[in-house]
C-alpha cells in the first residue's frame, strides 16, 4: 500500500510532473531505504562484463508474488502482420470493459529480458483496468538487430488493428523495450494508422549511446546525500557501460545511435504524437534523456505528464511484492487506461 505522502504535481516547461517521495518528510536526495540495500554492492565500482549469456541471465528477474491469480488468465498467441509473425502472452481479465488494448514491450537494454519480468505487474493493470494487455515477446539483438525488434512492435500493432478494428491500442514498455515501443508506435503513424491513443512509458531510454560527457549524463542532475555520493557515482558509472554495450548490440554495423527511429529524442516531428506519461525513479540513469524527451513532447503541444518517484532507481516496476512504488505505477496506468474507455 502507498504510505502516506504528499506528493506534488507542477506545471514545468509545458509538462505536468508529478513527484512522489517515498517518505512523508523527505522530499528528495536520498535512496528509499529498500533501494538502498540492493545498492550495497556499489559502495565500490564494478565493471560490467560484456558476455552475452551472463548479461542476458543477469536480466532475468527473480520470481515474483502475484497478488492478482486466476483473476486474470494468459494465453500464448501468434500474431501476424507485415510479413512477421511474433509471439505475445495475452492477458485477459475476469471482466473485460470497453476495447482499450495495452500493447507492453519488456525491457532487458535491446540484448535481454523476457515478457514474463513484467508478467505480475501486468495481470495487475489488466485485473484493476479490466482491459486486456498484449505482453510481446519480440526478438533480441544481436541476433535481431535494429529494426527488427521495432518491426516486431508495428506488427503486434498493424496485426491488432486488423482482428480488432474499433479499438483503442495504448503502448507501452520499460526501458530499452519503451524505446522500441515509441518507434514502433511512430511508425504506425507514418503508415497513417492513429490506433495507438497514448504512450504509457516506464523510465524509457531515449537517447541510447548518447554522449557520456554530455548534459544526458551529467551527475548535477542528481543531487544526493554525502553518505550516498559513491554508491550513486558507482552505479551510474555502471550504466553507462551497459549504455555503450546495449547500444553496440543492438546497432548493425553503419547505423548511427542518434538516428531518429533509434533515439526518440531526435524526432524531427512530434506533435502527431499521442497522449504520453512517463514514470521514472529520482535516480534513473536515464532520467534525464526522458525528461528531454518529455519536454520536446509538451513543446508540440503533446499532453505530457511524467511521474517522478523520490529515492527509486531504474527497473522497479515489475516488483509489486517488494515496492510501493510499483503498485503506484500499476494504479497510474489503470488510471490512464480507463481514462479513454
Amino acid at each position: 500500500m502507498m504510505p502516506t505522502i504528499h506528493e506534488t504535481t507542477t506545471k514545468l516547461n509545458q509538462v505536468t510532473k508529478i513527484t512522489k517521495p517515498w517518505a512523508q518528510n523527505i522530499k528528495s536526495g536520498q535512496f528509499d531505504p529498500l533501494v538502498l540495500q540492493d545498492l550495497a554492492p556499489f559502495s565500490e565500482p564494478a565493471t560490467l562484463d560484456p558476455d552475452l549469456d551472463g548479461l542476458r541471465e543477469g536480466s532475468l528477474n527473480a520470481p515474483i508474488a502475484d497478488p492478482v491469480g486466476d483473476a486474470v488468465t494468459s494465453r500464448q498467441v501468434s500474431l501476424t502482420a507485415l510479413g512477421r509473425t511474433v509471439n505475445v502472452d495475452w492477458l485477459t481479465p475476469t471482466t473485460v470493459i470497453g476495447e482499450q488494448l495495452l500493447i507492453y514491450l519488456h525491457g532487458g537494454a535491446f540484448y535481454g529480458g523476457v515478457p514474463a519480468n513484467n508478467t505480475v505487474l501486468l495481470k495487475l493493470i489488466a485485473n484493476q483496468s479490466h482491459c486486456e494487455v498484449l505482453n510481446v515477446d519480440y526478438g533480441l539483438a544481436p541476433e535481431h538487430p535494429a529494426p527488427e525488434g521495432i518491426l516486431d512492435g508495428l506488427a503486434v500493432i498493424q496485426a491488432v488493428v486488423a482482428q480488432h478494428p474499433n479499438a483503442k491500442i495504448a503502448i507501452s514498455g520499460d526501458s530499452a523495450g519503451a524505446n522500441i515501443a515509441i518507434a514502433a508506435a511512430s511508425l504506425n503513424r507514418q503508415l497513417g494508422n492513429n490506433a495507438v491513443n497514448q504512450q504509457l512509458l516506464l523510465y524509457p531510454v531515449t537517447a541510447p549511446g548518447a554522449d557520456h560527457a554530455g548534459a544526458l549524463w551529467d551527475m548535477n542532475n542528481f543531487p544526493i546525500m554525502p553518505a550516498q555520493q559513491d554508491i550513486l557515482n558507482n552505479y551510474h558509472d555502471l550504466f553507462r557501460q551497459l549504455d555503450t554495450i546495449m547500444t553496440n548490440y543492438y546497432l548493425p554495423t553503419g547505423w548511427e545511435s542518434g538516428a531518429p527511429l533509434i533515439s526518440p529524442l531526435n524526432q524531427a516531428d512530434l506533435a502527431t504524437s499521442p497522449a504520453t506519461m512517463i514514470l521514472i525513479g529520482e535516480f534513473d540513469p536515464f532520467r534525464p534523456q526522458a525528461w528531454a524527451y518529455a519536454q520536446r513532447l509538451a513543446q508540440a503541444d503533446v499532453e505530457t505528464t511524467f511521474v517522478q518517484y523520490q529515492g527509486q532507481n531504474h527497473a522497479f516496476a515489475p516488483h509489486v511484492d517488494r515496492f510501493w512504488q510499483a503498485r503506484d505505477v500499476a494504479t497510474m496506468m489503470t488510471e490512464r487506461l480507463v481514462s479513454l474507455l
